[in-house]
C-alpha cells in the first residue's frame, strides 16, 4: 500500500498509507455559472471529498480558430461545429475563481486547478490554490508545465493519451523547472472510458518507474474500478461531480452526484481497510481462537519426577496450555523437575533455560485498552 514517496496538498498528506486523497473534479459541469460552480463546491463537501478543482481555460490561447479550410479540432464526446465556442461558454473568470477558491476553504476542502496557460497559472498563484494540475491533453506542453513547476505548488500531472516516455519527458521537464511535490494521475482520456479499457495495472507501473505518489482520474461511467485501483496502491483519486444523478451537464456521463462520491469514498476506505498494513501478525479477531486452534505439549504418560523426559513422552494436543508445540526441543532429553500425570500439560517452568533457545517461550499477544 504505501508509495515510494508523500506529498501534502492543503495540508493532508497523501501517500505512505495516508487516506485515499478525493479530488472532486468540477471541470466543466458548473456551465459557465459562478452560482452553478459554488453549488458543486458544497456537493462534493457533502460528499466527503478532500478537495475540489476547476480548468482554467480561455478558448481563445486553447483552441486554433476554424479556417475557411476545414480545419477544426473535435472530441469524440462533444458533438459541436465549433470547440472554440464551445470552450468560450465555460469560462470563469478571477472573480469567480476566488469565489469557488473561498467556498472550498470555507468547507474545509483544498483549491486545485487545471490551467491551459500560463496566465491562469499567475491566477491561480495569486489566488493561493493548494495546487495544480496538468490536464492529460498537455502533458507534452512543457512550457505550460515548465511555468506551473516554478510555482513551487505541488504539481499533480495527468497521464490519459501518453506513452511511459512521455510521461518521463514530462516529469523531467516539472523536475528541472523546480517542482519538489510531485504526483501522476493514470487516466484513460475517454469519456466515457469502456470498462475494459481501463488498464489499472499501469497504476502500479507508475508508481514503481517513477517513485512518485500515483493516483486515478476515472472516466468510467460505473466507477467500478476504485477498489481495485487502491488495492494497486493508488493514494489519490479525481472523480467529475454534478449536482444530481439526473442533472445534464457536459460530462454528466463520467460525473458522481454527492451520493454516489460518497459511495465511492466508502468503498475505498473499505478496501484500505481489507488490505491492512501488510504485516504478518495475529489479528484481534483471531485471538479467542488462539488456545483452542494452537497445539501445547502434554505428557504421552505418567512422568515421574527425576525421569527423562524423552521425544515419545511428548503429545502436541489442543488446547495450547503452557508449552506450546514448537517448544519441544526444549523438553526432550531434559530431567522432569515435578511427577507430570499423563496428558497434563506441560508448563514453561518444566523448560531448562539452559537447553531451550532463548525465545522459546508462548508468543507474547498482543493486547487492547
Amino acid at each position: 500500500m504505501n508509495t515510494l514517496a508523500t506529498m501534502r496538498i492543503g495540508g493532508r498528506p497523501i501517500g505512505d498509507g495516508a487516506p485515499l486523497f478525493v479530488v472532486a473534479e468540477i471541470g466543466l459541469n458548473h456551465d459557465g455559472d459562478p452560482a452553478r460552480a459554488l453549488a458543486l463546491v458544497d456537493a462534493a463537501a457533502a460528499a466527503g471529498a478532500d478537495a475540489v478543482k476547476l480548468q482554467s481555460l480561455r478558448a481563445e490561447t486553447l483552441v486554433a480558430p476554424e479556417s475557411d479550410a476545414g480545419q477544426t479540432a473535435s472530441l469524440a464526446h462533444v458533438d459541436a461545429p465549433s470547440l472554440r465556442e464551445i470552450f468560450a461558454r465555460f469560462e470563469l473568470d478571477e472573480a469567480a475563481h476566488r469565489a469557488v477558491a473561498e467556498r472550498a476553504r470555507a468547507r474545509g476542502l483544498a483549491f486545485l486547478s487545471s490551467p491551459f496557460d500560463e496566465a491562469a497559472v499567475d491566477m491561480l498563484v495569486r489566488l493561493g490554490a493548494d495546487a495544480l494540475k496538468i490536464a492529460s491533453g498537455d502533458l507534452t506542453h512543457h512550457r505550460l508545465i515548465g511555468r506551473a513547476a516554478a510555482t513551487g505548488l505541488p504539481l499533480i500531472m495527468s497521464t490519459g493519451l501518453s506513452t511511459l516516455e512521455e510521461v518521463a519527458a514530462a516529469v523531467t521537464c516539472a523536475r528541472e523547472h523546480g517542482a519538489r511535490s510531485l504526483a501522476l494521475l493514470h487516466c484513460v482520456s475517454a469519456y466515457p472510458t469502456p470498462s475494459d479499457q481501463q488498464n489499472l495495472a499501469a497504476i502500479r507501473t507508475l508508481a514503481t518507474v517513477f517513485g512518485l505518489p500515483v493516483g486515478l482520474s476515472d472516466h468510467t461511467t460505473e466507477a467500478d474500478g476504485i477498489a481495485v485501483a487502491v488495492t494497486l496502491g493508488a493514494c489519490l483519486y479525481e472523480r467529475h461531480v454534478k449536482a444530481s444523478d439526473t442533472d445534464e451537464v457536459i460530462d454528466a456521463a463520467v460525473s458522481a452526484s454527492p451520493a454516489a462520491l460518497a459511495r465511492i469514498i466508502a468503498t475505498a476506505a473499505a478496501t484500505r481497510a481489507m488490505l491492512g498494513d501488510g504485516v504478518r501478525r495475529a489479528q484481534p479477531a483471531e485471538r479467542p481462537n488462539h488456545a483452542g486452534s494452537r497445539r501445547g505439549l502434554y505428557a504421552a504418560r505418567d512422568i515421574a519426577a527425576g525421569d527423562v523426559i524423552a521425544e515419545a513422552d511428548l503429545v502436541a494436543l489442543r488446547p495450547e496450555r503452557g508449552v506450546p508445540a514448537d517448544c519441544w526441543r526444549g523438553l526432550a532429553g531434559t530431567i522432569a523437575r515435578r511427577a507430570i500425570a499423563a496428558f497434563t500439560p506441560f508448563e514453561l517452568a518444566d523448560l531448562e533455560a539452559d537447553d531451550a533457545p532463548a525465545d522459546v517461550t508462548r508468543p507474547a499477544q498482543e493486547t487492547t485498552a
